[in-house]
């Protein structure tokens, strides 16, 4: 499977997004829970969708995912800011963090390594704002991670799915961000 294979499976995987969202939109759903910032954080992140460099350790992984609003609509224009450990599980001052903005459709993704262990728990943290909603630092979580609590984390873990890629294993996550509008 080449590259033209990932971008055909985020085309499904967005057209996924999309039928999920139209249905939101007539139920209404709930904003993604806050888990504050956690640590590393830094307001002057590097714009760039590519966290992962040619050489990195650890298991090369891709997120894709939609800010949503809680009506349900596409959140364009939101600032996205992740950051996460390395693959051994070691924060750095300038590597393995990005400021991304969504698209028209809400939609996001950036590529990185599967984060080693910190304090029990691989996870990628996630700061979201826009003008028009509420900010939000939450973090991605991974099903199967031996140190996850299953019930208390459900909310915020992904699955994680294997493709194959000019002969590498890569990872692909999806995860959506239900933003709270600044007047509810």
């Amino acid at each position: 499977m080449g590259i033209r294979s990932f971008f055909s499976m985020a085309v499904v995987m967005a057209t996924t997004i999309t039928a999920v969202s139209l249905h939101a939109a007539q139920t209404g759903l709930d904003p993604t829970r806050e888990t504050g910032a956690g640590p590393g954080f830094r307001t002057h992140a590097p714009e760039t969708v590519d966290l992962w460099q040619q050489g990195d350790p650890g298991q090369r992984l891709h997120i894709l995912g939609r800010v949503l609003s809680t009506d349900g609509r596409p959140v364009p224009g939101a600032e996205v800011i992740v950051w996460q450990a390395d693959g051994a599980g070691r924060y750095h001052e300038t590597r393995y963090r990005a400021r991304l903005e969504t698209e028209d459709d809400g939609g996001y993704r950036f590529s990185t390594v599967l984060p080693g262990q910190y304090y029990g728990l691989k996870h990628i943290h996630m700061r979201v704002d826009h003008k028009a909603h509420k900010p939000l630092a939450t973090r991605i979580l991974f099903k199967g991670d031996p140190s996850l609590d299953g019930v208390a984390d459900a909310d915020l873990a992904i699955d994680l799915e294997e493709a194959r890629i000019d002969g590498e294993t890569i990872l692909f996550g999806r995860f959506d961000v239900v933003l709270q509008p600044v007047h509810e």
